[in-house]
């Protein structure tokens, strides 16, 4: 995975500075130009080293204060959404091995409830998975919470 992110990245910063070139080379010969937009877009998905060096290499944009806002804005907001998203993952809770998922399972078995109202009357509702008692034929939505109560 960490390698195609490598090949995505070299790939986008090429794009970014190729871009950087063409619309330079276009904007001199009176020919089709690239949109600001998609200039920043690069730089939003990684392209930014790619996006800066074309920019100072064929000297394009660079006395434009709001085309460089736009660009270091997307940079910074692609930035805060990696960010968010390696939070993310980063913060999910580790799979369980076998082991400790048979020591799970053993624990639900070791209460039997017929069904909610027995779970009710016990005063122990909500049932939550991994707890004594804990089916999931008692969770309707299987939300990992059963015997919830109705509102």
């Amino acid at each position: 995975m960490l390698e195609y992110a490598v090949y995505f990245l070299i790939a986008i910063n090429f794009i970014a500075f190729a871009a950087f070139g063409w619309d330079k080379a276009q904007a001199e010969s009176g020919g089709w130009r690239v949109r600001e937009s998609t200039l920043v877009s690069f730089a939003f998905f990684g392209g930014l080293p790619g996006a800066l060096a074309g920019r100072a290499l064929f000297r394009h944009k660079t006395r434009k204060k709001a085309f460089t806002d736009s660009l270091y804005g997307a940079a910074f907001a692609s930035c805060g959404l990696l960010g968010l998203g390696w939070y993310v993952v980063s913060s999910a809770p580790e799979p369980l091995t076998p082991e400790q998922q048979a020591q799970r399972e053993a624990v639900m078995a070791s209460a039997y409830y017929p069904g909610c109202d027995q779970v009710r009357a016990a005063g122990k509702a909500p049932l939550r998975y991994g707890e004594p008692g804990y089916r999931s034929d008692m969770d309707g939505d299987g939300d990992g919470v059963a015997c919830e109560p109705h509102y």
